[in-house]
């Protein structure tokens, strides 16, 4: 199965990056630079797993994250939240965030957190 993931950060850097090694891993990504409208695009993408971080131009990611897990449309999405803010992990967990990951990142992590996401997603869905 094609899981979908979608990346949300401003930094194009971190964008270009994580969808090109999601992809490698034969992920369909979409890739967003600003959570502004973001729930109506999640409804009509239903991705499997949001990995977005928690500083966004003009917006707090943690906010966005609970904004999300409130509409029960979408509320079962997991949510990988990024932040090099050594402060965030219990932020972003307390906003409904599954996982958090800290920056600087390995990718062999953000592989392995967003393929338990899905684990526990399909099971929780069964």
């Amino acid at each position: 199965m094609n899981f979908k993931v979608l990346v949300i950060d401003d930094n194009e850097d971190i964008l270009f990056m994580l969808k090109a090694m999601l992809q490698l891993k034969g992920y369909k990504v979409f890739v967003k630079a600003t959570a502004k409208n973001i729930e109506s695009y999640i409804e009509e993408l239903a991705p499997d797993v949001i990995v977005m971080d928690m500083l966004l131009s003009g917006m707090d990611g943690s906010e966005v994250c609970k904004q999300l897990k409130e509409n029960n449309t979408i509320s079962s999405i997991p949510v990988v939240m990024i932040s090099a803010l050594p402060t965030a992990k219990n932020i972003c967990l307390d906003a409904g965030a599954a996982y958090f990951v800290g920056k600087p990142f390995e990718m062999r992590d953000m592989f392995d957190t967003i393929s338990e996401a899905l684990e526990r997603n399909e099971l929780s869905s069964v």
